[in-house]
């Protein structure tokens, strides 16, 4: 037991964290990121949160690179892409109670981002990068983890992003592309994971609901203030199943995206597709691995991921990710007492 939960803090510390909030996609509102980075949970057993105490991390992200045509199977015409870099701030708090019999977390994340827009449409164009930009911040108030036993561990969560990163005015001018969704996002999640100590596997889950777009210009994809676009809902699978050996573990990442809902346009806009079309039903798979290092009081892990399967979507090629993750403040551990003769 001991062993297992020296194995629950080393690979679990940054359960609930994630490196960013910003991600690409066609499908949603155009123009925008998505209120989720797709895949950012990679390496994360969600299922267990750690012991009592506060968590931080920071990650570093750069997704959507190498991009063009004919990788996976992008169906927009003029195959478009969008290189996005960023970097995250992540504060998880455990606060040791109980709740349904499952122990409870909060946590809170905030994105940075650069990004550019490349096409290879006639005539081509690349925009950007743009100056650094506050991502839509990202609030989980309630987590709850139940211990199943033998090594297992399953969550249930609650996320609520809203329209607070940062705003471009409204131009026609290439570059001044506002990428944070103007609509907020409801996204229940849930999580399964087995943890023992030398294997950790997890399948984390998002449901992205999205409410209606508060309208404005999203040059260079639609000139007309979008005023009631609602995005098309989307499912979010991030999967990990990594080895330790001593201090390092590694193993295969991979995630997917699924659009389940369509999108639904306003303000008398259409919807259509192909090049200059605001709508799309997307999906995306992509696979990579992942090594670790855990230093003790901080863990470390780095991966990358490529693109195997992509459906009108913009954020697709290779991506590579790093995560740093440590404990801030535990709870001190109760002294025995020692009765004197």
């Amino acid at each position: 037991m001991t062993r297992l939960r020296e194995t629950i803090w080393s690979v679990a510390t940054a359960a609930l964290l994630v490196t960013g909030a910003v991600g690409e996609s066609f499908a949603t509102e155009p123009g925008d990121f998505t209120n989720y980075l797709r895949g950012a949970t990679q390496g994360l057993p969600l299922g267990a949160l750690p012991p009592p105490g506060i968590y931080g991390a920071f990650g570093l992200n750069a997704t959507g690179l190498g991009g063009g045509c004919g990788h996976g199977n992008q169906a927009i015409p003029g195959c478009q892409s969008a290189p996005a870099f960023g970097y995250g701030f992540v504060l998880l708090f455990v606060p040791g109670w109980k709740i349904f019999g499952a122990s409870y977390g909060a946590s809170i994340v905030q994105g940075f981002y650069f990004a550019t827009t490349q096409s290879n449409i006639n005539p081509p164009f690349t925009s950007g990068p743009t100056s650094p930009e506050i991502a839509n911040t990202t609030f989980t108030p309630i987590a709850l983890s139940w211990s199943l036993g033998h090594g297992w561990f399953t969550d249930v969560a609650l996320t609520v992003v809203g329209p607070d990163g940062s705003r471009w005015p409204s131009s026609a001018a290439l570059g001044a592309v506002d990428l944070n969704p103007d609509y907020w996002t409801i996204a229940p999640g849930a999580a399964v994971s087995y943890l023992d100590a030398n294997w950790t596997a997890s399948a984390n889950f998002r449901y992205d609901i999205n409410t209606a777009a508060q309208g404005r210009t999203l040059s260079p994809f639609i000139a007309p203030a979008n005023v009631g676009f609602v995005s098309g809902n989307l499912l979010f699978g991030d999967f990990t199943a990594l080895y330790k050996i001593g201090k390092w573990s590694f193993g295969p990442v991979g995630y997917f995206v699924q659009q389940t809902t369509v999108d639904r346009p306003g303000n008398g806009v259409a919807c259509t597709f192909g090049v200059g079309g605001i709508c799309g039903w997307q999906s995306q798979v992509d696979v990579g691995f992942l090594v670790g290092y855990d230093f003790g009081p901080v863990s470390v892990q780095v991966w990358a991921d490529d693109t195997v399967e992509c459906h009108d979507c913009i954020g697709y090629g290779f991506d590579v990710w790093g995560r740093v993750s440590f404990r801030i403040w535990a709870p001190e551990t109760p002294k025995p007492l020692v009765a004197k003769n």
